[in-house]
């Protein structure tokens, strides 16, 4: 009973935590010489000092303000930002052609309340008006917000083309941008720049990934079933995820990150078993995978890509998750192989407990996101 007791309060704990995620900002510039920022980004933590600094919110002083912030609804969260919002200007610098531009606010779309324990979406809008037409910018996003990523966009050839993200780590300016000629991004580049988004995307940031692939890792210390698992769940997950790419396939997050959580602790539960059927874990996993690839299209759908850079960026987003699963893997094998070459009982030492507490987690994160 106190293990248990240990067990849920851990698991508690651990679903408290808001992942701090770096802010997308995208600049335009229109031909009739104005200029759009479009920051989308956790207000809540930009509004209480939490940056990427920070791995969870709960790692942060100021974590319960962040959580009174994150219960209010759009409209009483907007008119606590027109308080904060100089500050918040303050922290930001765009230049273009050297001279530092004055930003007007036009547009704050917050996200409803919804699941508490996710960050919640919210984009702010800002104008300018330019007194001569752009050769350079420059860009650096608040020190106190942590990392963001950087595009643009400008009018040229009778169209509107996006440069590439430009990922700029712990508030780092951008440099000076020439954006009369942007730098052309190959199909090459591409492909490496989202193999490591896509690493990142699960190590650190993909909680539910990581925790589904453990409760994998732990069910067998056989290469053979590890890569039978592996691959059905790489090949279900790259299925769905180019569909929703696509927009073949399309279903609300409502449905899909439950089914997630759930997935984490069937795959757990499993574990808990002494026989276990290779055939039927293997279909479960691969089920389970379709699930885990829609999660991942939500998050790639944010980078508005291109037909073009479509291809490259599939593949390298990826690459860039399977490191990462084998990675994880391969930690959690050779700690098990460790333990059983010292002589001890890795079963009941790691295997059941992990299992035990890694289904808890799951169960709950399901329970929240249904009723949350």
């Amino acid at each position: 009973m106190k293990l248990l007791f240990l067990l849920l309060l851990f698991a508690n704990i651990a679903t408290q935590a808001d992942v701090v995620k770096p802010a997308l900002v995208e600049i335009s510039i229109f031909e009739n010489k104005t200029l759009e920022v479009r920051i989308d980004l956790n207000l809540e933590a930009a509004m209480t000092g939490i940056g990427t600094q920070y791995k969870n919110t709960t790692d942060s002083p100021d974590s319960a303000r962040y959580d009174e912030l994150r219960a209010l609804e759009p409209n009483n969260l907007r008119q606590k930002f027109k308080k904060f919002e100089t500050e918040f200007l303050n922290s930001l610098q765009l230049k273009i052609n050297s001279e530092q531009q004055s930003l007007s606010l036009t547009q704050v779309d917050i996200d409803i309340v919804g699941y508490k324990k996710r960050p919640r979406k919210t984009t702010l809008t800002y104008t300018a008006k330019l007194t001569e037409w752009p050769k350079a910018l420059s860009w650096q996003y608040g020190k106190i917000h942590g990392d963001s990523a950087l595009r643009w966009q400008i009018y040229q050839a009778n169209e509107y083309n996006w440069s590439q993200w430009q990922w700029l780590r712990g508030g780092d300016p951008s440099g000076v941008i020439h954006i009369d000629h942007p730098e052309f991004q190959s199909d090459t580049q591409r492909f490496f720049q989202f193999i490591k988004i896509g690493f990142d995307h699960v190590v650190p940031l993909g909680w539910d990934h990581i925790l589904f692939i453990i409760g994998m890792a732990l069910s067998s210390l056989l290469w053979g079933r590890l890569l039978i698992l592996v691959s059905a769940f790489t090949l279900a997950h790259t299925l769905t995820l180019g569909l929703a790419m696509i927009e073949v396939l399309e279903v609300s997050a409502r449905f899909v990150e439950p089914l997630i959580a759930f997935s984490i602790a069937y795959v757990a539960i499993e574990n808990l078993l002494i026989k276990q059927s290779i055939k039927r874990k293997t279909v479960i996993v691969f089920l389970f995978g379709l699930v885990h690839g829609l999660g991942f299209a939500g998050m790639l759908q944010e980078f508005e890509l291109s037909p073009e850079s479509f291809l490259s960026t599939l593949i390298g987003f990826n690459v860039g998750v399977e490191l990462a699963q084998v990675m994880i893997v391969t930690v959690v094998v050779m700690l098990l192989l460790s333990l059983r070459a010292l002589g001890w009982n890795y079963r009941q030492l790691v295997v059941i407990p992990v299992s035990v507490l890694i289904a808890l987690i799951g169960f709950w994160w399901g329970l929240e996101r249904l009723f949350g």
